[in-house]
Formats: C-alpha cells, sequence, structure tokens
C-alpha cells in the first residue's frame, strides 16, 4: 500500500517575497534548520529521469503490496537480499532521498531551483514529516512555472520564510509532479540560470575533500 495523507491541499504563496540572492556557499553548505539534507548539486535531467523511471518501479510494486507502507517494506527486502545493492541505489539514484520524493528533488533541481528538504511522509517516527514534502526555493519566473505544475497534479505549496514547501497527499502525487516537471524541462532550461548554480560544482568538490 501506499499511503495516502488527510492533507487540505492549498497554494499559499508570494513570489514577490520569495528568498532570492542565494550564493553558491549558501546552497552548498546549506541555508536552513534542515542540516541533515545534503545539497543535489547540478544533476542533469538525465540523472532526474532515471530517478524518476527506479521511483516509479518501487511505486508501483508497493502499490501492490499489503504492507501499510509497501515503499518501506520493499526497500527492507533489498537491504536484507543485497545491502551493497541498496546502498549503491540509495546513493547514486536517489541520493539519499526517501524514494517517493527523491525525483521531485531531482527533478527540481535539474530544473535549478534549489533544494534543502525532502521527506516522504509516513506513519511511524522515522519520518520527520507529516506528509510527504519537499523544501525548495525558486526564483519568481520557476515559481510561476512550478506552481502551474503543482496545481495541475493537486499538489500543494506553503511558503514560510521565503522558501517553499511543496507537499501532497502520498508520494504518488509528488511523483506526478517530479514527471510533469521533467516533462517541461525545456521551459525551465529557457529562464536564465539562477547565480548560485555558477560555481556550486567546484564548491561542492572543495568541501567533500575537507
Amino acid at each position: 500500500m501506499i499511503p495516502e495523507f488527510d492533507v487540505d491541499i492549498r497554494r499559499d504563496y508570494d513570489v514577490e517575497t520569495l528568498h532570492t540572492g542565494l550564493s553558491a556557499e549558501d546552497v552548498a553548505r546549506g541555508f536552513t534548520d534542515h542540516h541533515e539534507y545534503e545539497c543535489l548539486g547540478l544533476p542533469s535531467w538525465e540523472q532526474a529521469a532515471e530517478c524518476l523511471t527506479q521511483e516509479a518501479t518501487f511505486l508501483a510494486r508497493a502499490g501492490r503490496s499489503d504492507a501499510p507502507e509497501g515503499v518501506e517494506a520493499i526497500l527492507d527486502e533489498l537491504r536484507d537480499a543485497d545491502d551493497l545493492g541498496y546502498a549503491e541505489l540509495m546513493a547514486y539514484t536517489f541520493r539519499w532521498n526517501d524514494v517517493g520524493v527523491a525525483g521531485l528533488s531531482l527533478a527540481l533541481s535539474a530544473a535549478r531551483i534549489a533544494t534543502f528538504y525532502s521527506c516522504s511522509g509516513g506513519l511511524d517516527e522515522h519520518h520527520h514529516a507529516e506528509r510527504p514534502t519537499v523544501g525548495a526555493v525558486p526564483d519568481p519566473e520557476r515559481a510561476r512555472l512550478l506552481a502551474r505544475l503543482a496545481e495541475e497534479h493537486s499538489c500543494g505549496v506553503e511558503q514560510k520564510y521565503g522558501r517553499w514547501y511543496i507537499y501532497g497527499r502520498s508520494v504518488t502525487d509528488m511523483h506526478g509532479l517530479g514527471r510533469a516537471v521533467l516533462v517541461a524541462r525545456d521551459a525551465f532550461d529557457a529562464l536564465p540560470q539562477p547565480s548560485w548554480t555558477e560555481g556550486l560544482s567546484q564548491l561542492l568538490e572543495e568541501l567533500a575533500e575537507e
């Protein structure tokens, strides 16, 4: 099973008060109190597509599972059967994001929207969020495009301190939004690159060597 949460979907935001002016160092080192989230860097659309493809496989299996949290059950099975394969999949495909929100996180990063948080939500204390959530900071142009896609795929937007918390009733909705961002890649690519992208890759390499 894939849990569905009792969530009132709203889109409450103001593009004029978004947290703009992020630097590469802000994004690389983190600019919120969500300390455990690691910067996803500048993934390609191809990497985002691979993540979404793998994620779709897990979600399809989870939907057929009798376990209350099908995705968690399937991941536990994989870890028990192939610990190394599990670690490689989580590290290189999902970038240690929860399956169900990883695809959206990678797609947003490929669209050059800075991400800072992700959680698939859950029925136990393992999850921080009470609902599937991805934290992101788009520039105004990307925000307008993303808001339209979120509305089309029944996802909500809550703005706090100029940052967006994108959420849905289930990870299926979040995955659908990730797919929509991927489909809209040309529209995102046509927008000017945010200033924080300049030098980010090099800075992340330097930080990894520290």
